[in-house]
Parts: structure tokens; sequence; C-alpha cells
């Protein structure tokens, strides 16, 4: 079930890229961490991620802030440990906490995605969630032809 998740995951992402766009790696392992049941009861968060109603992924930072190709960033990395509280009569995610920083960049992309997340109501209070996140930049150089 794992590895249909993780299949699906970068399938979605490798179709939603734009050609012009980097393509990041991305791993938000569901393996790691772990979720509180609405009994207080700590859980893998493979129980939790069965419960997931909608989820969509965050949206890193792809447009360039210039046209100078000096100023652009080489890469952009990092860690982030999150911890979402969630309601449990909705189901929705009412706050968010970051317990290790990915950087201000990542943080704000991982808390608009996770701010929308909606679980099954009744079921799950918090949830802690690891990610990965490595986006490469590569230049490509296009050398104009001679008549």
């Amino acid at each position: 079930m794992k590895t249909l998740i993780t299949v699906i995951a970068i399938t979605m992402i490798a179709f939603t890229a734009k050609a012009s766009d980097p393509v990041p790696y991305i791993a938000m392992t569901i393996d790691k961490g772990y979720a509180i049941d609405a009994h207080g009861q700590r859980q893998p968060n493979a129980l939790c991620a069965r419960d997931v109603i909608w989820a969509r992924g965050p949206r890193y930072p792809f447009s360039l802030p210039s046209n100078d190709p000096a100023s652009w960033p080489r890469n952009l990395w990092g860690d982030g440990l999150y911890r979402l509280d969630i309601n449990l009569k909705t189901g929705r995610v009412r706050q968010i906490a970051i317990i290790k920083s990915a950087g201000a960049t990542l943080d704000g992309a991982s808390i608009r995605a996770f701010s929308r997340w909606v679980f099954t109501p009744g079921k799950w209070s918090a949830m802690i969630i690891p990610t990965t996140v490595r986006i490469i930049w590569v230049p490509v150089l296009i050398m104009e032809r001679e008549a």
C-alpha cells in the first residue's frame, strides 16, 4: 500500500510540473512521525493517512525572482517536522506548529498546504509529519547557431 501511494504521488508530481519548471524530489514519509487518535492513543501515520479526505501537496516556489541569472537561487532544500492539530468535529486542521523548520520558504509552502487538509471527522486529533524537500536548479545553456 505504501508503495502504491508513493508511485501515485510521484506520478502526480511528474504530470503537474511544467516543462520549464524544475522537478523537485519530495519525500513525505508516511512511516515516520505519528498520529494521535480521538482517544489520545499514539498510532502510526499510515493509519491516519487512510482517513485523509482531501490533501494536496505543498506548492513550492518554482518561479524565478528576476531576469538576472546571477540572482537566481541555486538550490532549495530542507527537512521539516510539523504538528497538525485536527478538529475532531470537522476533521479540518485547526492549528499547525513547526517543530523543526525547513526554512522560511519551505515552511510557508508546507503550512499553506497542511492548513487545507481534511480528515475523517471524529477519528484523529493530531498528526506529526516529517518532510524532506530537495529542489535542484539546473541551468541550461542554449547556444544559437550562426547561419
